[in-house]
């Protein structure tokens, strides 16, 4: 199914708000008596037979909405780096495919990616980036199977899209200890410090 057009969109949504504002103004108009009634009658009258240019407006509507700073498609996140190099590496070797942040998906909507994503060899080890307490493993519907480790109280990372996986909850790892290989050509890396999701790589020596 091939999506809708960005300019098909905006003139739906605003035929469509014209359209709401019509209905109540009409509704009004049957409800209330008197001056105030004839008053709304006469103004929908005249809403429904003037003939409106709003090319001007649809314009200045159009060079207006890329400026927004929630749907420039750019992460407008502050990121303190507090630990600025803590991890040698990341988990596993790929290409950046996804960053963190505020991005658009593939209907032109924007989505918070909460860590990075990676295109990876299929069946790669998985390292963990620091050593820490497993502190759980289990599935996700959008990141199959997660391992989440602890390395302190004020970090933890999960690793997502794991096929096979060698740790358990409640196991100590070691830094650069395989915890898992990757299930597909994709693979997830979030990191939490504190009660705040961070860059991931920020964090990389």
């Amino acid at each position: 199914m091939k999506h809708l057009s960005r300019p098909w969109a905006k003139s739906f949504l605003i035929r469509f708000a014209l359209a709401v504002i019509i209905f109540a103004a009409v509704y009004a108009g049957t409800v209330l008596d008197g001056v105030w009634g004839s008053s709304v009658r006469t103004g929908v009258e005249y809403l429904l037979t003037k003939n409106y240019d709003l090319s001007g407006y649809l314009t200045r509507l159009s060079q207006l909405i890329p400026e927004l700073p929630f749907l420039d498609g750019q992460p407008d996140l502050e990121v303190e780096v507090s630990t600025a190099g803590r991890f040698p590496d990341l988990p596993v070797s790929g290409k950046l495919v996804k960053g963190f942040g505020w991005q658009r998906d593939e209907n032109d909507w924007p989505v918070f990616i909460p860590g990075i994503e990676l295109a990876v060899d299929k069946g790669a080890a998985c390292r963990a980036v620091l050593p820490g307490e497993v502190v759980h493993v289990g599935t996700d519907k959008s990141l199959g199977r997660i391992v989440i480790i602890e390395h302190d109280k004020n970090c933890a990372t999960l690793y997502g899209r794991l096929g096979e996986i060698g740790v358990k909850a409640g196991q100590e790892v070691v830094q650069g200890q395989v915890i898992g290989s990757i299930e597909g050509a994709y693979f997830h890396f979030q990191v939490r410090e504190g009660e705040q999701l961070v860059d991931p790589l920020t964090r990389i020596q």
